[in-house]
């Protein structure tokens, strides 16, 4: 349903060159029974990368126990948070140094998934975390890395990119580079069944809001817009029964499809001033990265509906509604993800120096439709507060 609209900055998106690079992709109900034999093509030495929690699902200690029985040898470190910071990258590194891993396996969902892209870098080359920080900075590929998401959200199975926390400047940070897509990315839509409502929630409008940004982009192209538009309709549709009945496996499915394609988005396009203006929230005030999107969603499209109204309109419809942010707020009620900034620790006299830091994500800032200056951040902040 995407369509090609014909004035503005979008008038001339058949002349945008476009590429596209993606994992090895395994998507399926089940399909982690087949990860024994995706292992085998790397190594047999392996370091999983995942959170605390991931770690001691059943399905996941299921799927491990299976490598092992295989005759790998399967070590895991368990320690990632979310948002992880770069010395949790550097320990992770230690960990798999110290076990001579031959693959890295990211199990859980985008922050494990983003350290073990690092990681597997770091494990290859000489080099620094800081040094990699921003567009094309990673010298070559790392380890060969296998990512199997539990969430349907990040889409970062799929992506180029590792967003990590600097806790020194209190700033997201992120790390570029088709260097990083992995060799393969294993989506079992069945690990998602046990993840609790609040998370799917989040998740999925982190779903929402890649798809969101990747349509209304200021470099949009028409393979891209297919993807997003397809991933708006999967969320429109399925979020709210997986937010409501997590064990069906129907939405589940569809959810992980709309993460991954999400995911795909990333690579051509990036996302914009959403994700610039969440990075101050997760970095300074450690509020996770899918709610951050969630409640400043809404607030950043409404900003952007005076140049990108074209494309809200498709949108609208795909979602259901006569208008686009309408929709978005309304699902956001729903799911009780429509929440103020003030509810996560955030004051008002903290506004301004959020705005101030949001305004250093040039990268992401440069990709929105309409203009972002420091002010304009600061009155955002002030709407979503």
């Amino acid at each position: 349903m995407a369509v090609e609209q014909k004035t503005g900055i979008w008038k001339d998106t058949l002349r945008r060159t476009s590429s596209f690079v993606m994992p090895s992709l395994i998507l399926g109900l089940g399909s982690r029974s087949q990860l024994p034999e995706l292992v085998k093509k790397y190594g047999n030495r392996v370091c999983v990368v995942s959170g605390p929690n991931v770690s001691k699902e059943a399905r996941v200690r299921a799927t491990l126990l299976k490598l092992e029985q295989e005759g790998m040898t399967v070590q895991v470190f368990s320690e990632v948070p979310s948002d992880p910071p770069i010395k949790t990258v550097n320990s992770c590194a230690e960990f798999a140094r110290a076990m001579n891993a031959n693959v890295c396996l990211g199990i859980g969902g985008g922050s494990p998934l983003d350290v073990t892209k690092v990681v597997a870098v770091l494990l290859k080359h000489d080099v620094e975390v800081e040094s990699l920080i921003g567009i094309g900075n990673v010298p070559a590929r790392g380890l060969p890395t296998i990512l199997v998401p539990t969430t349907a959200g990040s889409g970062s199975e799929m992506s180029p990119n590792s967003i990590l926390s600097d806790t020194t400047n209190h700033l997201k940070k992120g790390i570029v580079s088709d260097h990083l897509i992995a060799n393969e990315a294993l989506v079992d839509p069945e690990f998602c069944l046990s993840l609790p409502p609040r998370p799917t929630a989040y998740t999925g409008m982190d779903t929402l809001t890649h798809a969101i940004e990747s349509y209304t982009n200021k470099f949009a192209v028409p393979m891209v817009d297919t993807l997003a538009i397809e991933a708006i309709r999967l969320v429109s549709e399925n979020l709210m029964e997986a937010y409501r009945n997590g064990e069906n496996p129907e939405a589940r499915y569809h959810m992980s499809h709309a993460s991954l394609l999400g995911g795909l988005c990333l690579r051509s396009v990036n996302t914009a001033a959403v994700h610039a203006l969440a990075y101050p929230l997760g970095g300074r005030f450690d509020v996770p990265h899918g709610v951050a999107n969630s409640l400043l969603l809404p607030h950043v499209m409404r900003f952007n509906s005076e140049v990108a109204g074209e494309r809200y309109n498709v949108i609208a419809s795909v979602m259901g509604f006569d208008d686009a942010v309408a929709g978005v707020e309304q699902l956001s009620r729903d799911l009780g993800t429509g929440r103020p900034m003030r509810d996560f620790g955030v004051q008002e006299h903290h506004l301004p120096e959020m705005a101030k830091a949001a305004m250093e994500v040039q990268r992401l800032l440069k990709n929105n439709p309409r203009t972002v200056t420091e002010a304009d951040a600061l009155a955002i902040y002030r709407q979503a507060w």
